[in-house]
């Protein structure tokens, strides 16, 4: 019987599906697959590794989403929900910034300072580009793993980067 493997899902229309596994790490886009494809590769998944774990990034509405993008997700997230179930892999939904404590080291945090008023007294806010400290911990982790989309893309897909952090969240916290 093959090793325990991790599956981590980033929900979404352009999300993604990573599978970390014995050193082996894939990747399965959600926007270039339909329904039946991605529930092709769970059930492969399942009979490759009969011990798998799926951890989903738990989603919710957004403030300032319209109802139509929140509908959508809803709907992405309700049938990837139900693919796991059909193809009996557990899973496990994570707060963003569950995993991201997990994952994220001090030297991997990307800050910016931008001016708010605040009550009528200008302030300093500091934010987190969780998407620049996300792409840290994945290159620290993964360094040999090329973060684009394909390698005809420029920049790095962060749906790519956060299932795989989400596997290797399932995988240190041996789901």
């Amino acid at each position: 019987m093959a090793n325990k493997a991790y599956i981590g899902i980033d929900p979404g229309s352009k999300g993604f599906i990573a599978l970390h596994s014995d050193n082996i790490i894939q990747f399965w886009s959600l926007a270039d697959n339909d329904y039946y494809k991605i529930s092709d590769i769970l059930k492969e998944i399942k009979m490759a590794y009969p011990n798998v774990m799926c951890v989903m990034e738990s989603v919710h509405a957004l403030y300032g989403s319209s109802a139509k993008a929140t509908f959508s997700f809803g709907e992405i997230n309700g049938l990837l929900k139900g693919l796991l179930i059909a193809n009996k892999i557990p899973y496990s939904l994570v707060e963003p910034k569950k995993w991201q404590a997990e994952i994220w080291d001090n030297k991997d945090i990307v800050a910016s300072y931008k001016k708010v008023t605040i009550r009528g007294k200008e302030t300093t806010k500091k934010e987190i580009n969780t998407k620049l400290t996300s792409l840290n911990s994945a290159k620290r982790l993964y360094p040999h793993i090329d973060f684009r989309k394909t390698d005809r893309c420029k920049n790095f897909d962060d749906n790519k980067v956060d299932s795989l952090l989400l596997a290797t969240y399932a995988l240190r916290k041996n789901l």
